[in-house]
């Protein structure tokens, strides 16, 4: 199926779907194979993806926690922090609560550029060198959901392809590490729904993303948030598909192990 834009002009790097391995399933597999000890996720919601993880201690962080699946479940230790991201980063030690440094990270937190931009900064600072961070709703598959309002993403995407899907513009993080952080190693996961950004060889000294916080929202903010740029985004990158990843017994050629 070809995708157009809104002037009527063929997409040629646009993806038609995400054909890989479900997200959650790729998150228990990767967590289980990089026998990852201290987990952190931001963005809990019900607990899902948090039930499927391995791992000794998992701190959760969601501002309103609505647990509805078995989280305790291959974990010893569950803590739950219910504030925004910005308060858990600024108030709260990870080290202290974990009794050490997260070898995994999830950031699925507020679907707006800036939030993401905040939450990847801050979880990096708290990170050893071999620390996976993996971003999520960074491969949007059509302008609907990359509306940064939720609402209006429902409603002008209820009858797409892809009803109630909302990254917001979160994929504006591509083009950020790219600019910002060429150092580090980032890899693209076809997992469904909206792909899965997968980044190692972090720097926790690194103020590049802070310090020029500001500048980076105002640039990226007044660039557009259309079909054609998220287009342009997917001509940037390179997709690995799930399958190599998970079928392969040595992650270390994917992640810093």
């Amino acid at each position: 199926m070809t995708e157009r834009d809104d002037a009527g002009e063929e997409l040629v790097h646009l993806p038609d779907n995400h054909h890989g391995l479900h997200y959650m399933a790729f998150m228990a597999h990767v967590s289980r194979v990089r026998d990852s000890k201290r987990y952190l996720e931001i963005g809990v919601s019900q607990g899902h993806l948090l039930s499927q993880i391995h791992t000794e201690v998992a701190i959760a962080v969601d501002p309103a926690l609505q647990i509805s699946f078995n989280v305790c479940e291959n974990k010893t230790i569950v803590t739950f922090v219910q504030v925004p991201s910005d308060t858990f980063f600024a108030e709260y030690n990870y080290a202290a609560l974990a009794k050490g440094k997260p070898d995994l990270i999830f950031l699925d937190g507020m679907h707006t550029f800036e939030y993401l931009l905040r939450d990847f900064y801050n979880a990096e600072a708290i990170s050893t060198n071999r620390t996976l961070i993996v971003l999520h709703d960074c491969m949007p598959l059509n302008a609907e959901m990359a509306e940064r309002n939720a609402k209006t993403s429902a409603e002008i995407g209820k009858h797409s392809r892809f009803p109630y899907h909302w990254t917001g513009d979160v994929w504006k993080i591509i083009p950020i590490l790219q600019a910002y952080r060429p150092d580090l190693r980032v890899v693209y996961v076809d997992c469904p729904p909206t792909g899965l950004v997968c980044v190692t060889n972090l720097d926790p000294s690194s103020r590049v993303l802070e310090d020029g916080y500001f500048q980076i929202v105002d640039a990226f903010r007044a660039r557009d948030n259309d079909l054609r740029a998220i287009d342009a985004m997917y001509g940037t990158i390179t997709i690995t598909p799930s399958s190599r990843i998970t079928n392969d017994s040595d992650l270390t050629l994917y992640f810093k192990g």
